[in-house]
């Protein structure tokens, strides 16, 4: 009987390591796994992360020597077409975008104008097609050399051709769409911010 207890008692201390080892991993796994995650940057949900361009530095209306109000708390979101020229074939297309965003919106569609700002006067027969197809359309000036002053230190591709960018109400252009990408992705942002925004 002496013989017995002496054979098992080995057996007992690898099992009290196992459980020991068990619940390190318990505690420590999920931790590592989480900064591991973060550093890959696998597994983050979307819906924390905007998928359009995030001006930084920032950009604001003033910026720009954009004339648009109101500006400030209550004052509506833009979704703004820009283009130095006149509106041509891809203007035409970023600004029938931002009007599919701005009705996507549903409910909140409200909440968002849509606008398109050029360095030159538009041509007569652009102006007939805008208040025929696009009527809610609002229109502005941009200053050329303003505009490609407060672009400098982003990329070269902004500054060339129509692009389309989000404002916000206190007048902070926040996001920027690439042409080539789908206008989901802005939508999908904007819909995100005016979830959480209380300023607009």
């Amino acid at each position: 009987m002496h013989d017995r207890e002496q054979t098992s008692a080995p057996k007992a201390k690898p099992r009290g390591q196992l459980k020991l080892l068990a619940i390190v991993a318990i505690v420590v796994g999920p931790i590592f796994l989480a900064g591991l995650m973060a550093k890959l940057g696998m597994g983050i949900p979307d819906s924390q992360t905007n998928r359009s361009d995030l001006i930084e530095p920032a950009i604001s209306v003033e910026d720009w020597q954009l004339n648009i109000e109101p500006i400030g708390y209550g004052s509506p979101w833009r979704l703004v077409v820009t283009s130095t020229g006149d509106c041509e074939a891809a203007c035409m297309e970023l600004v029938n975008e931002a009007r599919q965003i701005n009705v996507a919106l549903g409910r909140e569609a409200g909440r968002v104008e849509h606008l398109l700002a050029l360095d030159v006067p538009a041509s007569d027969q652009l102006v007939e097609r805008l208040e025929r197809d696009y009527p809610r359309l609002e229109r502005a000036r941009l200053d050329q050399d303003a505009y490609g002053r407060s672009l400098a230190v982003h990329p070269q591709e902004w500054r060339e051709g129509a692009q389309l960018w989000l404002i916000d109400p206190l007048g902070r252009v926040v996001l920027h769409q690439d042409p080539s990408e789908p206008g989901k992705q802005l939508l999908d942002d904007l819909k995100h911010l005016l979830k959480v925004s209380k300023v607009g």
